[in-house]
């Protein structure tokens, strides 16, 4: 070989050689890049480290009592922690400890569970009433929201009519009765796996949650001991609760006509739910007519004469009938489905004698509604206010309404034209300084200063102003209410 062969050759060879330790060198550059991991808090970087489970292992032996509290296993960083693998030349680590305080002192560690969100609709709320922001619910298992809900049902319904709904066995009807149909909560309820603040509330009982879910997170909790000749409805009104109510808050009682024991204690919480459970009522039942009276003036006969001529007997009439049942409290609506009369009502006619006025005046009341009716709100306390009045539902919308007496329209106002509750509404003044109060008519057809007689029609049933379906609001008050001096009294007390 010739020796600028040779020395070609030689340069050639000395360059690979050369090529070859750089590219090895780089390539080693490349594989010795550590793998580290980042550490994140609310968006922020408060770190590097180089084993993330020595972290996790540090958080979960530090918080033991978290871990206690809460009887659980582990204990996970916050929601705003973020960890993310890096590979790095950056050789700054902080130790895990530092790592660790940091966090301690920003934010809170979590507890593995579930959510629940109650989302509310505001087309369930009054127009003008504040809609209530959505709630949640923390739990560690489950379980626990699944028991605190069947017990809240329970103090509405019997564990036999909920288990029969459940297993869908509800059976029709065909004689006098009820069954319980379509049971729902109105508010949305979702519920999710989550990491949850140590620091927020987190339900691990049940019935701890049940009664927050009855009366209301604030609520304080009120109990009464039973002492001698106290009833069901004298300790209802003691504390502002009508007897439903208590039998809701004391669900071991299933009736008012329940005997008290002296020593018991009984819940009189008032009732606060954040819930809202619905259900459907299909009720067959039996009721009378009674017919209202009349007076005839038989001028022939002497003054100051008197007599039943013809004698009154009640109608029967069988009413299949369905309504919803809200929280324990009927709907202020009815629906008829068809009532079947079992035997005619006859009035009772009272022939008199000419008074020495001329004019004769008959003390009946009149009833203010077409058959069949059911009331369903009596005048007591409802959720802690006095309901000043009866709510009578049943004929339906457009039903007439009648004068229960004679008298004087003094106020008629149509929904919209004041600030009441009352929607479109009537009063009448009668004798003896007595008043009759129509609300949540449909339509009004008197005007102030009408002269009325009872039975006259005054205006049709509707739902107007705050009303939770068509039904008629009957008030009757000594005095003209909400004007001056006035005493509202029970309205089935005059009849």
């Amino acid at each position: 070989m010739k020796t600028r062969d040779i020395i070609i050759t030689c340069v050639l060879s000395i360059i690979v050689v050369i090529l070859y330790f750089v590219d090895k060198s780089m390539e080693t550059e490349i594989n010795y890049a550590d793998k580290a991991y980042q550490i994140y808090l609310n968006g922020e970087v408060i770190g590097l480290i180089e084993d993330e489970q020595e972290l996790y292992n540090l958080i979960n032996d530090e918080q033991q009592e978290i871990k206690n509290k809460y009887n659980v296993d582990s204990v996970y960083p916050p929601n705003a922690f973020k960890i993310v693998a890096v590979n790095t030349y950056n050789n700054n680590y902080q130790t895990v400890s530092d790592i660790y305080n940091m966090i301690e002192e920003r934010d809170d560690f979590t507890v593995k569970g579930y959510t629940i969100t109650i989302k509310y609709d505001e087309d369930d709320y009054y127009e003008g009433e504040e809609v209530p922001e959505n709630y949640q619910i923390n739990v560690l298992d489950r379980e626990v929201f699944e028991e605190a809900i069947r017990n809240y049902i329970l103090a509405f319904v019997s564990e036999e009519d909920l288990n029969a709904y459940l297993a869908g066995e509800v059976e029709e009807i065909t004689d006098i009765g009820q069954v319980i149909d379509n049971m729902y909560f109105r508010e949305v309820i979702t519920i999710k796996e989550a990491y949850i603040s140590a620091t927020e509330k987190i339900y691990t009982d049940a019935a701890e949650l049940a009664q927050v879910l009855l009366f209301g997170p604030n609520a304080e909790m009120d109990s009464y001991t039973v002492q001698a000749g106290d009833t069901i409805d004298s300790i209802s009104e003691e504390y502002r609760l009508n007897p439903q109510e208590f039998l809701i808050a004391n669900p071991n009682y299933r009736s008012e006509s329940v005997m008290l024991r002296i020593g018991d204690n009984v819940n009189v919480t008032l009732l606060d739910p954040i819930i809202t459970f619905v259900y459907n009522v299909y009720r067959i039942e039996e009721s009378e007519i009674n017919l209202t009276p009349t007076t005839v003036v038989d001028n022939t006969k002497g003054y100051g004469y008197k007599e039943i001529t013809q004698a009154g007997v009640a109608g029967i009439m069988l009413t299949h009938e369905t309504y919803e049942v809200i929280n324990g409290e009927d709907s202020q609506q009815v629906d008829i489905v068809y009532n079947e009369t079992i035997r005619e009502a006859v009035q009772q006619i009272t022939t008199v004698g000419p008074s020495y006025s001329g004019v004769y005046i008959s003390g009946d009341w009149g009833w203010p509604t077409a058959y069949p009716y059911r009331i369903t709100s009596q005048y007591a306390y409802r959720w802690g206010s006095m309901h000043y009045g009866i709510d009578i539902s049943g004929p339906g919308r457009g039903s007439p309404i009648y004068a229960i007496g004679d008298g004087t329209v003094v106020e008629a106002a149509l929904d919209g034209t004041h600030s009441r509750s009352d929607g479109t509404y009537a009063v009448i003044e009668h004798d003896g300084n007595v008043y009759s109060l129509y609300a949540h008519m449909d339509s009004l057809l008197v005007s102030v200063g009408d002269r009325v007689s009872k039975g006259d029609v005054i205006g049709t049933m509707g739902d107007t102003g705050y009303a939770t379906g068509v039904h008629l609001h009957l008030s009757v008050s000594y005095g003209w209410p909400y004007h001056g001096s006035y005493r509202f009294v029970n309205p089935l007390s005059i009849y």
